[in-house]
This record gives structure tokens, sequence and C-alpha cells, in this order.
């Protein structure tokens, strides 16, 4: 019996904590949306990175259109190229396009840099894999030794 009550409370905690962070997130991403349209970019910006931190598939796009533009931030299309990756992983397919863009800004090995550090943030954020990516024309990735 005790076992069973004390299984009954994690259950419950469990639940309890999954639906505030799920909240949170969906809180920081229409906050973000909202903060957008006034004009907002820094707390645009501010929200879509706390709605895409906490696995918010929806904000992965709008932070990466944020930083791929320099809207709220510095433009940076390193972290561009990671955030429309993770987009383009949660089914964006239009992502795919604006990730090849970034791409296109970097030399090769700051693409390189890229592609492995999307690979970390795939894993952190626990989105499933991509099928393997071509390289832009006139790029290769050096041979393992």
């Amino acid at each position: 019996m005790k076992q069973f009550y004390i299984r009954a409370v994690l259950v419950s905690l469990t639940s309890l904590f999954l639906n505030i962070t799920s909240t949170t997130a969906l809180a920081d991403y229409i906050a973000g949306e909202e903060a957008n349209k006034r004009g907002d970019r820094q707390t645009a910006f501010n929200e879509f990175y706390a709605a895409a931190q906490a696995g918010d598939g929806r904000a992965y796009g709008k932070l990466g259109s944020m930083y791929i533009y320099g809207l709220g931030t510095k433009k940076d299309y390193h972290q561009a190229y990671i955030w429309f990756h993770m987009a383009y992983l949660t089914g964006e397919r239009e992502a795919e396009r604006f990730r090849d863009a970034a791409s296109a800004m970097m030399n090769r090995e700051a693409y390189l840099k890229a592609v492995d550090d999307a690979e970390i943030q795939r894993i952190k954020q626990k989105l499933g894999t991509a099928p393997p990516q071509q390289m832009p024309p006139g790029m290769t990735r050096p041979i393992a030794k």
C-alpha cells in the first residue's frame, strides 16, 4: 500500500512538472509573438529563445529568423543555421531553405562548426535525425584519418 501511495505521488508530481514546463514554453512563445507584432524585437527574441530552450518547436524557426536578420540580436548565421535546422527537424520544410541560406553566408570552417553545433543542439532538444545533408557546392568534409 505504501509503495502504491509513493508511486501515485510521483506520477502526480511528474504530471504537474510537465504541465508547468509546457505552459511556460507556450507562454514564452505567445509573448514572443505579441512582442514581435508590437515591434519589440528584443523582447520577442528573449521570449522565442526561452521557448526554444524549453523545447517549443514553433519557436525554432522564429529564433532562426531573428538571428539571420539581426532582429532583437546581432546577425549570427551560425546560430541561424542551428535554429533553422531544429525547425527543419520538427517538420518545418521551409526552414531547410533558410538553413541553407544561412550556410551560404559562412565559410567552410564556420559551416562545419555550425553543422556540429546543430547536432549538439539536436541531442539537447531530444529531436530525431534528418536525412543526411548535402554539402553546399565547393565545400567538402575532410576525410577522417
